[in-house]
């Protein structure tokens, strides 16, 4: 072995004995054409030769005649074709020497992993350094420069690198979309941003709006929006590429403002000498309110009140004395623009809008429940009266409150109120109560083998409706069991039917809601088909019904009032003169007769069918 100086040339001819040159046919000398050496390290060169059988060399002389590399090489990197999120990554990192004793060392900086290493010989006096590092890919790694360091023995170093190329699927998706406060009827333009490898090449965009989540018809990244509702407008979107898709952005919340628009319910009544106006407009932002009285200048409203959660603004003018040809206007506006009203007088009619509402909405069987009767009327609702409902036939149960308390159970029935002023009575449509309860398996459930086939059918009473889950009895493996659920308003019938086997076991029919379960092992009626059980059971159920009809026709004959069913608009006149009211039989609401006296041409009158007649 021999060490190497710096600006040593090397010779590597052999110097063989004299008889080369006389029978050099008989020798061959193998050494390699060029090894290339650091500084301070080491070469080992192979010599390898063959000679004449009646030579025996004893001698070999080496000549250096080359020049030194000043330099170490680069080594040479490779990594895994395929860098997926979630998959392992090897990089590995080589490099050739000639000092197998003291090899070089290679290191891959901070990069986290398991590192192995390989020392091999190759050919003609050179070895391989061979290092490799393996890691679990993130998508934090995709572009990350992983670089290999080597330190030889004589001190020279080289260096080495390698980007990764990591795929993985879209992530910290948003959505961009410029100014977040619009006017209604702007068209927008939005865009999902995404973070992905390879890109995003579809998309899905959602609006959520009043809580309903709506698909929109977009799967490129920009999406055109050209109908924005008033207010808020919430905008998601979802990234998809090869790899897999994204979760929902986050929230991108659009503002549509819009000028005021006054609202149907604003209105002027006038009674007993005194007018009182009312008007109500929605707006965002926020409407200021003008009045105008019978054609003068403009002034702002009294105490107007808003309403945040719907952008509403109300403000209230009343005046006292007898007003001739009176005129109120009511005018509002914002920076998107404005709206106006010449408001209307009510008329003194029966009431309407009769409703019932119920407290709680899902009350438990047995529980207390309260139903209110509501309802308009000018002038104002005087008494109650509440009915219940059998068909066609009301009993009157009670009078004068608003309001029933009951003591429900599953079969509690059918109401109806009447709300009355001096005008006449107006009725609400008929309301069942609505209340809920645990399963209970009815009488009717039962199994019955015919023909080599059983029918198990269990039916189920629950509010909500009872979900049914079969306990069959064993068939073969080629054989299956047929299941078929019939609802009939809160009766569910389940109807199991499969093949007859020797030993059939129990069949067990187990119904739950969220408010219990109920359980029952169905006994077999032998040789019975379900159509003569149901004609057994209905027949036996059409007597009852007979029997129950006659009871509740003698009851409803003791106890039942004639129905008043008036449900009238309100008669409503924009009052430019005087006015007079006159109403004949204001206690019976069809048929009334309504006189409007005025005093000039210009009285404009708007009826509803009513019922009135109306002379002006």
């Amino acid at each position: 072995m021999i060490t190497l100086r710096t600006h040593v040339f090397l010779c590597y001819t052999l110097r063989v004995v004299w008889c080369v040159l006389v029978v050099a046919e008989e020798w061959t000398v193998t050494i390699p054409d060029q090894i290339s050496g650091l500084k301070g390290s080491c070469i080992l060169i192979p010599c390898s030769f063959t000679h004449p059988s009646t030579y025996i060399p004893t001698n070999v002389t080496w000549y250096q005649y080359s020049k030194l590399p000043d330099t170490a090489p680069r080594p040479q990197l490779s990594v895994s074709e395929e860098q997926r999120e979630g998959g392992n990554i090897t990089v590995s990192c080589a490099v050739l020497h000639t000092c197998p004793s003291s090899p070089p060392s290679l290191s891959f900086g901070d990069q986290r992993g398991v590192v192995q290493g390989y020392h091999t010989e190759e050919i003609q006096g050179r070895w391989r350094v061979l290092s490799t590092i393996s890691f679990v890919a993130r998508a934090e790694d995709h572009e990350k420069v992983v670089a290999c360091n080597v330190t030889h023995p004589g001190g020279q170093t080289a260096a080495g690198e390698v980007v990764l190329d990591v795929s993985y699927a879209p992530r910290s998706v948003s959505v961009s979309g410029g100014s977040t406060v619009v006017q209604v009827g702007t068209n927008l333009s939005l865009s999902c941003v995404s973070d992905a490898n390879p890109p995003a090449s579809s998309y899905l965009w959602h609006l959520l709006r009043d809580g309903l989540v709506t698909p929109l018809n977009h799967s490129t990244e920009t999406a055109a929006v050209t109908d924005l509702h008033p207010d808020e407008n919430a905008f998601h979107c979802t990234a998809i590429n090869p790899l897999g898709r994204s979760k929902p952005s986050s929230s991108f919340v659009v503002t549509a403002e819009y000028k005021p628009s006054i609202l149907a319910n604003s209105s002027c009544s006038y009674h007993a000498g005194q007018v009182i106006c009312r008007c109500q407009a929605r707006a965002r932002p926020r409407a200021k309110m003008l009045w105008m009285v019978d054609g003068g200048p403009l002034f702002p409203g009294s105490d107007p009140t808003t309403s945040p959660q719907n952008h509403t603004v109300m403000d209230i003018w009343a005046a006292e004395g007898t007003y001739e040809n009176v005129s109120v206007t009511c005018l509002v506006n914002n920076t998107h623009g404005h709206d106006k009203l010449l408001l209307s007088v009510f008329v003194k009619a029966p009431p309407t809008n009769v409703s019932i509402s119920q407290l709680p909405a899902r009350p438990l069987e047995g529980e207390k429940v309260t139903l209110s009767c509501l309802g308009h009327g000018h002038l104002p609702i005087s008494s109650y009266r509440w009915y219940r409902v059998f068909g066609e036939q009301s009993v009157l149960l009670r009078e004068d409150s608003g309001s029933l308390s009951l003591s429900v159970t599953r079969d509690v029935g059918q109401f109806r109120c009447s709300a009355l002023n001096e005008m006449g009575e107006c009725s609400s449509d008929t309301t069942a109560v609505n209340v809920e309860y645990a399963p209970a398996i009815l009488p009717l459930s039962f199994c019955s083998v015919n023909d080599g086939e059983v029918r198990c059918e269990c039916v189920v009473d629950s509010h909500p409706v009872a979900q049914i889950i079969w306990t069959p009895w064993s068939i073969q493996d080629n054989q299956t069991h047929n299941i078929t659920d019939l609802l009939n308003w809160r009766i569910l019938r389940s109807i199991l039917i499969g093949p007859k086997v020797d030993d059939m076991g129990d069949v067990l029919c187990n119904s739950t809601n969220e408010h219990g379960s109920a359980f029952l092992k169905l006994p077999f009626i032998a040789g019975e088909t379900s159509v003569q059980r149901s004609l057994f059971y209905g027949g036996v159920g059409g007597t009852l019904l007979l029997v129950l009809s006659f009871a509740s026709f003698l009851f409803w004959r003791f106890y039942s009032t004639k129905r008043r069913d008036c449900r009238v608009a309100l008669e409503e006149v924009e009052l430019k003169g005087a006015l007079q009211v006159i109403h004949n039989d204001p206690t019976d609401c069809p048929g009334n007769t309504l006189t409007l006296m005025v005093s000039d041409e210009d009285f404009h009158s708007n009826v509803y069918d009513t019922g009135y007649r109306v002379q002006v």
